[in-house]
């Protein structure tokens, strides 16, 4: 049965939103929270990409370099200020913030991961998954 990269990228891209709900829950920890979500979400947002690529069975580096990576970080991350700044208003709240970031973080990788989909599908349009 043929699978396209975008689908199998998606169907991983599940099991990813496990590591942005980690950081959230990591993120619930009193007073170093706010930076321990944010770095947590950072990087499970590099590993996504970096999967993603390999999916798309494009090496990374050589496609868009490192730059372009900490570039593609950085835009995204731009786009999920208010998203994860309001992820860390609620760690501020007790009990809330328990709850509210592992949503937060778990939403803030699956709009990056989707993201980064549409970048390869745009580059490798329908291309054929084969993971070996």
């Amino acid at each position: 049965m043929i699978k396209y990269c975008r689908d199998q990228a998606r169907e991983e891209l599940w099991l990813m939103m496990g590591g942005g709900a980690a950081a959230g829950v990591a993120g619930g920890v009193p007073l170093i929270g706010a930076l321990t979500f944010n770095a947590g979400l950072t990087a499970v947002q590099i590993a996504v990409v970096t999967r993603i690529a390999q999916v798309y069975n494009v090496d990374l580096i050589a496609a868009v370099g490192a730059g372009g990576i900490s570039g593609a970080i950085t835009a995204m991350g731009g786009g999920q200020l208010l998203f994860r700044m309001g992820g860390s208003i609620a760690g501020f709240v007790p009990g809330i913030g328990q709850i509210v970031q592992p949503t937060i973080g778990a939403g803030a990788v699956k709009a990056f991961g989707e993201a980064a989909i549409a970048y390869f599908e745009n580059m490798y349009p329908d291309k054929i998954c084969s993971l070996d």
